[in-house]
């Protein structure tokens, strides 16, 4: 008996909602639907984060194509290490910090 997809519900705030599960042993179970919108359909490597008492699943694919966008922005893409890059974000970080 094939089960119906479940639908991804749009909460207003430009997040979507499925419910998921969380087994006693730790383990999270992603809907399909949420795994095929970011490219997990066969699974692969993530990052989970908690930001401010939520958490935060990114692909890895997500990270990196975010650290390119910002070697763009800041012109190190095309003279910088990557431990460059990783210095001048962990100064800017620092600087913000300052400033909250």
């Amino acid at each position: 008996m094939a089960y119906p997809r479940k639908q991804i519900q749009d909460t207003g705030t430009g997040m979507t909602s499925l419910p998921g599960h969380v087994s006693e042993s730790g383990r999270l179970s992603l809907p399909a639907e949420l795994r095929r919108a970011v490219g997990l359909e066969r699974g692969g490597p993530v990052r989970i984060e908690l930001v401010d008492g939520s958490l935060r699943i990114r692909t890895m694919h997500e990270i990196k194509q975010r650290i390119r966008s910002l070697a763009r922005e800041t012109g190190l893409s095309e003279k910088a290490s990557v431990a460059d890059f990783l210095d001048w974000r962990a100064n800017a970080r620092a600087e913000e910090a300052d400033r909250d």
